[in-house]
Parts: structure tokens; sequence; C-alpha cells
């Protein structure tokens, strides 16, 4: 039986995006849809790298692939991700960054520090590129959620002749912290 592209894309009108209730080309998250034989690929656009229902939606493509148009097909599912930032001005805030995400407060002692940590470990294991910056003047608190109390990091001249300092990384986690630059409190 002969594959062909429309009825690779009939099949996954099938599959809906757990959240949204819609259909996955619908939403125009189906991308680049190849048929060669019996294999099958294309890529699934989704709206967030750390996406927790990724595998769900692959296996479903999958399924819908088999179910509906050949049991004998070899599916490859590529899973990417497009963020829309909202901002208006569409230069760079910092080059080479794509996302970024701020956790703050007002108040102490309410767990930014422990959600920036474990949200950043989390999205470093579904495997985006993270860097934390911990600007807390008053009680930065990143070299002891990562275990790395009283390490300094490296600093390099860099082309300019202007001095950089090289983040730590722990955890996969990219980590430049006031507390590393700061001296230790003693008790």
């Amino acid at each position: 039986m002969l594959i062909t592209r429309e009825q690779v894309t009939e099949a996954l009108k099938t599959v809906q995006e757990p959240d949204l209730k819609k259909d996955l080309v619908t939403l125009n998250m189906i991308k680049d849809v190849l048929v060669e034989g019996k294999n099958v690929s294309f890529t699934v656009v989704l709206t967030t790298p750390a996406c927790p229902l990724k595998e769900l939606i692959r296996n479903s493509c999958t399924e819908a692939i088999h179910n509906l148009v050949s049991k004998e097909a070899v599916v490859t599912v590529n899973m990417t991700a497009d963020v829309t930032s909202g901002r208006f001005n569409t230069g760079p805030v910092l080059p080479g960054v794509k996302n970024i995400i701020a956790v703050s407060s007002g108040k102490g002692g309410v767990g930014k520090s422990t959600v920036t940590a474990n949200l950043a470990v989390a999205l470093a294991r579904s495997g985006a590129s993270v860097g934390i910056i911990d600007a807390d003047i008053s009680g930065p608190s990143m070299p002891t959620m990562f275990d790395l109390e009283g390490v300094h990091p490296n600093v390099i001249e860099n082309e300019n002749g202007k001095p950089t300092i090289i983040p730590i990384e722990q955890y996969g986690v990219k980590i430049i912290s006031i507390g590393f630059l700061s001296p230790q409190k003693v008790p």
C-alpha cells in the first residue's frame, strides 16, 4: 500500500493537543511531513520545550498513523518548540538567549530560590539549555541550592580586553550568583 502525505495529514487531524482540545493540524503544529515508502516522518511544534505531554502527543501521533494509514509504517516523530515572547521590541534582550523566565517577589522567604532552582533543573533535564542569574544582593542562595558554597567562578579577558565571568555549571544548569562574588558570612 502506497502511503501519501495527505493520508498522514488526515490521520494527524485526529490527534488532539491535550490542553487546547483541538487537533494538531488545525493548530498548525505539524511541519515537514515526509513519506518515503513505508517511512513516515514529521515534526510536531510544541508551545514549550518542557511540555509535560510531549510523550503522550508523540505516542498519539504514532498510533494515528498505524491505525488510520498503515500498521507497517515506520514512524519518526520529531519534537521541537516554537516559543513566542509576546514582546513588541523584536531585538534580542540578551544575545544568544531565546527565553527569559523571571522569578521575583517583594517579600523574602516565599520560595523564589526553591522555585528557580527546581524549574531550572527540570528544564535542563528536559533538554533545554538553562542558565540562572542570582542577583539577590542581600541573600543570594543559588550557591546553597546547587551545593556550590565557597566556589568562585573563573574570570577571563574577552576579545575586547574586558573581564568576563564564566558561569559555574551544576546539574546541567549554568549559574552566576552574587553569592560567588561576595565574601562568605562567618557564623
